[in-house]
């Protein structure tokens, strides 16, 4: 990869940041317009956009985010009101500015005309005249720490350079005062130090690690004065390094080869009985684990990154939609793998969109039914031992289960007679069934009721779940169940005839034995009794076309296995216990098999197949 590439990935890396940053930070001044700070962070953010867009000699970029700039510098200095007006054309740049740099990742080389909206900017600018800028006064608030920043000589974009600066600082404290001022020091008219005037709670350390992480920093210099006489909060942020995910699956995939080979080292060991061979491998063993528990921490991310997108987007369909909604978000620091991270983000959409457009009523029909006007969608995601869940809740209409049962019927999904037979749950299941839509009207938030089905699939296409609970006239609940990873997972070994299988642990509830004549036939399909609960069998010699010249047993053992609160209990003939396991995918002609999920290396080099639990029940 060439410099000048390397350069405008760390610059779309970063504007896709400040974007992220500048959607949150004008959602709340949009909720709260006197808020000066959230105007100074949208300042900085688009001059640092403007600036790297400058380097890399994207002009719209630039032009653009410098019209936002000049802007924001008049909402600063009060010249204008932030209205709805304004911060309407504020939601219109930066999604324009999102588009722009999202084409830029994507290498598209399409248009697109940025002249109509500057105007707008402009005419927005130019209302009032500009005052003249304040010079800097005596500092009115307390401050304990006094920084001096000096850039190296070669720096090319100062200003940008000292707004990464101010950035970190105000992640862990709060910025007094600068010298020189800071308009001075975003017009680059400084020659290369400046001194921040900064309170804080932390220690000299993490300041000087917020400011040494930003590059060209020749030099840092912290002076601790006084301590302020008003605690300042504080918000501590870990160093971190950028990782182009496909590094991180090369990585994870040897880490996957070195498990496998581990394991088949612990079964040699087993056979031989070395005392010296097994002392290594029980050192080997650990140090493996911990380079792979390390691997998968490294694969973390916090859900925040696709969480910070959902306000601004259930804000536009409220407003889409004539609406009064509420979006609560709790959990954003809980961590899940990328990849998986990905796949579930649109899933996470369509639910949301639901919630927006299915259950949150209109505010007249919610105020004339007892409730407030104000709708509330909450958007949770939390740690239940090895899996990740999240939730999204609602306290709308909830989903009519009857007329659920009515659009499978005429979908032909169910006959008449079959929806009788079927409780309040088993005819809410139904809208997981492929394309059914219990809305009114096809409307441009949820389109034509495709989703549901595809939320089902794609949870169970990564070993997760999905469950929905609703309540008419109360509010529906979702809940996704997520896996920690998909490279690496626990599973349970097992034999059916000759063949060795697996199971992932996530789905057994538990082992159970069965005497022959606890079988009984319902609708011609096996099934048992389990503490009053029908459960049916699975056959799995059968149903994976096994062949078998053994005699019928008395007695059997089968694992309880559930997916989507659906439980099935399979067949199996030996138990054979716990392992890691590596999951590999299927490829040829054994991609996209029923039944198999994918297949790993056992520990004397045999492959086993892992089964593809929610196929099978």
């Amino acid at each position: 990869m060439s410099n000048e590439s390397k350069y405008i990935k760390a610059f779309l890396a970063e504007a896709e940041e400040n974007l992220q940053d500048m959607n949150r930070a004008l959602l709340e001044m949009e909720k709260d317009p006197g808020r000066r700070e959230l105007i100074d962070e949208m300042f900085r953010h688009a001059h640092t956009i403007k600036g790297g867009a400058a380097s890399v000699g994207n002009e719209d970029i630039s032009k653009l985010a410098h019209e936002m700039e000049n802007l924001m510098d008049r909402l600063r200095s009060q010249n204008i009101e932030p209205d709805s007006s304004v911060t309407g054309i504020l939601f219109e740049t930066l999604d324009l500015l999102e588009t722009l740099v999202g084409n830029a990742a994507k290498k598209k080389k399409k248009k697109i005309e940025i002249i109509p909206l500057i105007d707008r900017l402009k005419a927005i600018s130019l209302a009032t005249p500009p005052l003249k800028p304040e010079k800097n006064t005596l500092i009115k608030r307390e401050y304990n720490i006094q920084i001096k920043v000096r850039l190296k000589d070669d720096c090319v974009f100062k200003s940008v350079r000292a707004a990464m600066v101010m950035k970190n600082l105000v992640k862990i404290g709060e910025i007094v005062n600068t010298a020189p001022e800071v308009r001075d020091i975003e017009d680059e008219k400084f020659d290369l130090s400046f001194t921040v005037f900064f309170a804080t709670e932390e220690n000299e350390e993490k300041i000087r690690k917020a400011v040494g992480s930003v590059s060209e920093i020749d030099s840092v210099e912290v002076l601790t004065l006084s301590r302020p006489s008003l605690k300042t909060p504080t918000l501590s942020k870990a160093q971190t390094v950028r990782v182009d995910i496909g590094r991180l699956d090369k990585l994870m995939n040897l880490v996957g080869e070195l498990v496998i080979d581990k394991i088949r080292l612990t079964r040699i060991g087993s056979i031989h009985e070395i005392p010296e061979l097994t002392e290594t491998i029980v050192h080997l063993d650990r140090l493996i684990t911990d380079v792979q528990d390390e691997v998968m921490q490294a694969r973390l991310v916090p859900v925040d990154l696709i969480f910070n997108r959902f306000p601004r987007m259930v804000r536009d369909l409220a407003k889409a939609g004539n609406k009064k909604i509420e979006l609560i978000v709790e959990g954003t620091e809980i961590e899940v793998d990328r990849t998986i991270l990905d796949k579930i983000s649109d899933p996470m959409i369509h639910l949301l969109r639901n919630a927006v457009d299915h259950g949150i009523e209109p505010a007249a029909e919610r105020k004339k039914a007892g409730k407030p006007e104000t709708g509330r969608i909450k958007l949770t995601a939390s740690r239940e031992k090895e899996h990740v869940v999240l939730e999204v809740s609602d306290d709308g209409k909830g989903i009519d289960s009857d007329r659920v049962l009515d659009m499978a019927i005429k979908e032909g999904i169910v006959t008449p007679e079959e929806g009788v037979k079927l409780n309040d749950k088993e005819k809410l299941m139904l809208i997981y069934a492929p394309g059914l839509s219990t809305s009114e009207e096809t409307t441009d938030v949820s389109g034509r009721g495709v989703g549901m089905d595809v939320v089902k699939t794609t949870l169970e296409s990564i070993g997760g779940t999905v469950a929905i609970n609703s309540d008419k006239d109360s509010g529906t609940k979702v809940t996704l169940k997520l896996p920690l990873s998909l490279a690496i997972a626990r599973g349970l070994l097992f034999m059916v005839r000759e063949e060795t299988f697996i199971v992932p642990l996530a789905n057994v509830q538990e082992i159970i034995s069965i005497r022959a004549d606890d079988i009984k036939t319902i609708k011609g399909q096996e099934a048992i009794s389990l503490r009053g609960e029908v459960v049916p069998l699975i056959r799995l010699a059968k149903i994976l076309e096994l062949s078998s010249n053994e005699d019928p047993k008395s007695e059997f053992d089968a694992l309880v296995v559930e997916v989507g609160g659906k439980r099935a209990g399979l067949v199996v003939d030996c138990l054979i216990g716990q392992q890691e396991t590596v999951i590999k995918s299927l490829d040829g002609y054994l991609k996209g098999v029923k039944g198999y999920a994918g297949a790993t290396i056992l520990g004397d080099g045999k492959v086993a197949f892992i089964l593809d639990v929610p196929s099978l029940i």
